[in-house]
């Protein structure tokens, strides 16, 4: 390893024996100062980090434990919402925040020093066993009519919590010089399940559309058609503004300008859903700017309308179904009609082809049958 003379860091670059993924780990050694040590997943991180400790320690600026010891975690979380978040995507800010508030109240009296990696281990093991619900009670003059059902979070989703405390403590060790090691670095993850396929069958399918269109909230029969045609996500579709969708013309679309990815989606209207939407669009007058507007604030969309979901799917006899299951529903559509992944993967919005891999094996039966077909028909 070359190290200069003036410089007190070496970098050392590692193969990890199982999954071969390489990394950099970077040690600081100084006479007279605690070593330091960390470990990143490309160079250029590790040399800058290198780079900004070794200059804090000469200017003699560089006291992570005192000032991580004065701080505590309410305050740094609230930093991070106001600076990190500020310029951040409608879309991730909501995730973020609701994972930021559950650490604030696991962690909030603590200081950023004393939030270890066994506290954090211990307050992963306690997401996970949480058990909470979507949507709120219905109630009516007769009493509640239905209620959220209870769900247990999965192993990705206590991921994305402890993903967003990392990136809270990393932002404090990288850019604000808080403390010399982000302590989730040394806390496993939750295994993952693969990733479920669950679409409705058709005559499900048609249940849920009739049920639907007997719902207390008129408008849950076009949100639902589509979520089925185009594959768009829940958030995205109840966040649709009248200003970027187009009912009328030649080629008919809604276009969601801020999408998980970042990059904007045109989505075609089609069929019955765009019917639903002429209709919507026709007794809206102006009223809200919003498709899907709330009820009790027409200025806002209709973010709480699990309790209409839920009501449709116990009435059309469905089970163990999520509103994102129709985005599957979609994927799996376009599959059994011979759609290729890479078409599928360009109506959900997927960068990559990693996400719709899953579909691949509706894709082949369609490809098997057509095969099938030929070789029937040239006596092959």
């Amino acid at each position: 390893m070359r190290v200069r003379d003036k410089e007190m860091a070496s970098i050392q670059r590692l193969t990890s024996p199982l999954t071969g993924r390489i990394s950099y780990r970077v040690q600081i050694r100084l006479k007279g100062h605690p070593s330091h040590s960390e470990t990143f997943r490309n160079r250029k991180d590790a040399e800058r980090w290198a780079a900004s400790i070794e200059s804090a320690i000469l200017e003699g600026r560089h006291f992570p434990h005192s000032r991580g010891q004065r701080i505590d975690f309410k305050s740094l979380a609230q930093r991070y919402s106001e600076t990190v978040l500020a310029d951040a995507s409608p879309s991730r800010t909501v995730n973020t925040e609701r994972h930021i508030a559950w650490w604030v109240a696991r962690f909030g009296s603590l200081t950023v020093a004393e939030i270890t990696p066994d506290r954090i281990a211990e307050a992963r093991d306690a997401l996970a066993a949480q058990p909470f619900t979507r949507g709120k009670v219905r109630r009516t003059e007769a009493g509640p009519e239905t209620s959220a059902p209870g769900y247990k979070r999965s192993g990705a989703t206590v991921n994305r919590y402890l993903a967003t405390l990392s990136h809270i403590f990393s932002t404090a060790l990288m850019e604000w010089r808080l403390i010399d090691r982000n302590p989730v670095r040394d806390v496993s993850k939750k295994k993952e399940a693969r990733g479920r396929i669950r679409f409705l069958r058709d005559e499900e399918r048609d249940a849920l559309l009739a049920a639907c269109a007997k719902s207390g909230w008129p408008p849950l029969r076009a949100l639902v058609l589509l979520a089925i045609s185009t594959g768009a996500r829940r958030g995205e579709l109840i966040r649709l503004q009248w200003t970027d969708v187009n009912v009328d013309g030649q080629s008919p679309q809604a276009i969601i300008p801020d999408t998980k990815n970042g990059d904007p989606r045109r989505l075609p209207l089609v069929g019955k859903a765009l019917v639903d939407l002429r209709t919507i669009k026709a007794t809206n007058s102006g009223a809200s700017r919003f498709v899907f507007p709330s009820r009790s604030d027409p200025g806002k969309p209709y973010l709480a309308f699990d309790a209409h979901w839920y009501a449709a799917l116990a009435a059309a006899g469905i089970t163990d179904f999520r509103f994102h299951d129709l985005r599957h529903t979609c994927a799996s559509y376009l599959a059994s009609q011979g759609s290729s992944l890479l078409e599928i993967a360009d109506v959900l919005g997927h960068r990559t082809m990693a996400m719709v891999k899953r579909y691949s094996h509706l894709a082949q039966e369609h490809k098997t049958t057509v095969i099938e077909r030929m070789t029937k028909a040239r006596g092959l």
